[in-house]
């Protein structure tokens, strides 16, 4: 029957069906989804009414300050910003960072520049984190809205309320729209790049001029956003190659060039010499600084990982209820066109990432745009089970209003937490089971928390490690308002090279990869004073150095 369920919806054209209210609906996860990431947004804020989330990460402290760079420069100077007088004033200056695209970090300084008056609590530190993580509460937010208001439109409901669902209950992807990072940013521009191909690209007829401009328009957006952008056209050239043969050239070509026109107009400091800083700007994905990752127990330099990486670890973060999803979408083999491509947009970066040679870190990091897609499968799979088990129960609606609650209440304890980043799969036992595997503990750096914060005393002197970056410590003391009130003072930990006085008190931050093995364990010598743990995993501990026994 579920077979059945899924031919019928496949071959019914999404006009055909009778009008449904999609936008309040849209609006309804919306506000589910802002609201749910938006709780856990302090790091660390004097005297908030706001739960605790994640504490200040290492990479937050750049995009916060670059976005509010660039939020400044376009309050400023308005449109002008995009004349070649005022974009050589703006972005030839030593403070502009081009390591990225400006939309995301663009997005994350127009947040904290509208509402940092509303976040109390952040008056000591020279900016307020918790305003600018809401920006990437938005754009999850938005995702949530594009996600449903497509499957409702396109499917049905059953199949807008899974994917809601399943989104707003993923730990890992509602963890990151509580950061000030760019990665849900990406996730959004990504969904809303993919959409209008699902729609125009995948019927009988190739797209039309204006349906292969609009897309064009959203594959802009993403290229302002992240790198990752370059992942799609393989999949779309080839899609669109293999299903419309030479009627699908005039589409591709409008697609790229609309894209292209939109990611230089948009980002001036490509202006002064297109060629070479577009060049520059690839080519520091691949002449980066060598990163470490941690993974089966062992430490692997980014460019050396086994090919295996991508997989295992989106098995272990991707949440059951999407695995179960995606298995129920599987028991049938056909699968319509939207959905083939659905399936290659979200497959093609994990093999790109397990081709020898490229880098890889940071967990899911750099594949998480892989998740909005599966997200949609899954939501396939469980609307298509739960059709196919109602048409053949005596009790079809008992049975559909069980399995949403389910959906919605079950993730909760992972998601409404402030760790949920780090928060692993069931699929491979949980923060236990991954801990056995040898898996990172959290590559973020999230632990330092308001809860660490509030238990530490006034005009502390803490030794760190291991420190990422040398503006990591800094940015600390700066942009987190209790360090600031409580005059915390954070140094690097210096090992064998370290002068300072014993007994001293040692911050070891749990990113695996960085952390010295005979650090990670506890020993006589250096006895626990206080620990940060997510479902038993410890994500960061302060102990105290002893001097060694005469």
């Amino acid at each position: 029957m579920a077979v059945a369920v899924i031919r019928k919806r496949t071959c019914e054209s999404p006009m055909s069906r009778p009008p449904v209210r999609i936008l309040p609906t849209a609006i309804a996860a919306f506000c589910t989804a802002f609201v749910a990431a938006a709780l856990f947004i302090n790091p660390g804020l004097v005297d908030s009414p706001l739960p605790d989330g994640p504490g200040l990460t290492t990479d937050e402290s750049f995009n916060i300050l670059q976005g509010i760079y660039l939020a400044q420069a376009l309050e400023q100077h308005g449109p002008l910003l995009f004349t070649p007088a005022v974009a050589q004033q703006v972005f030839r200056t030593p403070d502009f960072l081009p390591d990225h695209p400006p939309l995301a970090r663009l997005l994350i300084g127009i947040a904290h520049e509208s509402t940092a008056w509303l976040i109390p609590g952040a008056e000591a530190a020279v900016c307020n984190v918790a305003a600018a993580r809401l920006a990437s509460c938005f754009t999850f937010a938005l995702t949530a809205a594009l996600l449903t208001g497509f499957a409702l439109r396109r499917w049905g409901s059953a199949t807008a309320f899974a994917a809601a669902a399943l989104l707003i209950g993923s730990p890992q992807l509602i963890g990151h729209a509580r950061l000030a990072a760019l990665e849900t940013t990406v996730n959004f521009t990504w969904t809303l790049a993919l959409l209008p191909l699902l729609a125009h690209w995948t019927s009988h007829a190739p797209p039309r001029n204006k349906q292969a401009a609009l897309a064009g328009i959203c594959f802009g957006l993403l290229l302002l956003t992240k790198v990752q952008a370059i992942l799609l056209p393989p999949v779309v050239v080839g899609w669109t190659l293999l299903r419309f043969r030479h009627r699908g050239i005039r589409p591709l070509l409008i697609w790229g060039l609309t894209a292209g026109l939109l990611f230089f107009a948009a980002w001036p400091w490509l202006w002064e010499d297109p060629l070479q800083r577009t060049l520059q700007y690839l080519g520091r994905t691949t002449n980066r600084t060598i990163l470490y990752c941690w993974y089966l127990g062992e430490r692997w330099v980014d460019r050396e990982v086994p090919w295996h990486y991508p997989l295992v670890i989106l098995l272990c973060s991707l949440p059951i209820a999407t695995a179960i999803g995606l298995l129920l979408r599987c028991r049938t083999r056909q699968f319509a066109p939207d959905e083939q491509l659905l399936l290659a947009a979200s497959l093609f970066p994990l093999i790109v990432f397990a081709v020898p040679g490229v880098p890889v870190y940071d967990g899911n990091r750099l594949f998480l745009i892989c998740f909005p897609g599966l997200i949609l499968l899954a939501a396939r799979g469980w609307a298509a089970s739960l059709a196919g088990h109602s048409a053949n129960s005596l009790q079809p609606r008992i049975t559909t209003i069980s399995t949403g609650l389910a959906l919605v209440l079950l993730p909760l304890p992972w998601t409404m937490q402030p760790f949920a980043l780090n928060q692993y799969s069931l699929l491979c036992g949980g923060n236990y089971g991954a801990s056995a595997l040898g898996l990172e503990a959290g590559y973020w750096g999230d632990a330092l928390n308001a809860q660490f914060w509030r238990q530490i005393p006034e005009n502390s002197t803490l030794l760190v490690a291991p420190v990422s970056h040398q503006f990591q410590l800094s940015s600390l003391e700066t942009m987190v308002p209790l360090i600031s009130q409580k005059k915390i003072h954070l140094k690097p930990w210096l090992y064998e090279d370290s002068r300072e006085p014993l007994p001293c008190r040692l911050l070891l931050i749990h990113r695996l990869a960085d952390l010295r093995p005979e650090l990670a364990q506890p020993r006589p010598e250096r006895p626990e004073i206080l620990s940060i743990r997510c479902s038993g995993t410890p994500l960061a501990r302060l102990v105290e150095v002893l001097p060694a026994p005469n």
